[in-house]
């Protein structure tokens, strides 16, 4: 279980440099094998110029009503001007809680998590997933640990999914990580979906808020 915990690491952070124009927000059901797993959301507000991302991920798996597995991770994060200023991220992991905080300082983004402090270029971008900006990038910080994440990211092709009911015309992108996994956005650049293969666990995003509503 945590090979998966580090691919969902990669899908929760904060908005990239010049990412959002427009408040939104993202609801994902989480499945495991196709059976529930949980829930991720994405809510993006603005307030005196300056962007706010809360990101929630709560994921259960048990056997009738035992617990066997619990993953909780809420991270909230304030941009200005299309960069980080601040971050603050919480996780429990099957008991286990770790905390990790970012700030802007005058050498860069100074981070500190469980594995230390780091500090990383002015420009560097989180782990997130909900805006293509992250495409271009080969590094990223990892918004559980607070490292270095190494990415390569390869564009796979188009293809049309249903989603909300509607033919929606998206762009499908292989993203090479800790694991590989895939992520589909549409035209907008709206993030729509993900999917990836863990220790023998399929593990599937599938958007279920109104696309309209998603941060753009």
């Amino acid at each position: 279980m945590r090979t998966v915990l580090l691919i969902l690491a990669m899908l929760v952070a904060a908005p990239t440099a010049g990412a959002a124009t427009a408040p939104g927000r993202l609801e994902f059901s989480v499945t495991r094998n196709g059976e529930p797993f949980g829930t991720h959301s994405v809510v993006v507000t603005e307030a005196n110029g300056e962007l706010s991302v809360r990101n929630e991920v709560s994921l259960r798996a048990g056997v009738g009503p035992l617990t066997v597995f619990r993953f909780e991770h809420e991270c909230t994060e304030r941009w200005r001007a299309g960069a980080l200023q601040a971050m603050q991220c919480e996780t429990l992991e099957d008991g286990r809680r770790t905390e990790l905080t970012a700030s802007r300082t005058a050498s860069g983004i100074r981070v500190t998590g469980p594995s230390g402090a780091t500090t990383f270029p002015a420009d560097a971008l989180p782990t997130t997933w909900w805006t293509t900006s992250v495409l271009n990038r080969n590094r990223l910080i990892d918004a559980e640990t607070g490292e270095a994440m190494p990415i390569t990211v390869t564009r796979r092709g188009t293809e049309t999914l249903t989603i909300g009911g509607q033919s929606v015309r998206t762009t499908r992108y292989l993203v090479q990580g800790t694991l590989a996994m895939d992520i589909w956005y549409d035209d907008q650049g709206r993030w729509v979906r993900t999917a990836f293969t863990a220790r023998n666990q399929r593990i599937e995003y599938r958007l279920t808020s109104p696309l309209s509503a998603a941060p753009r």
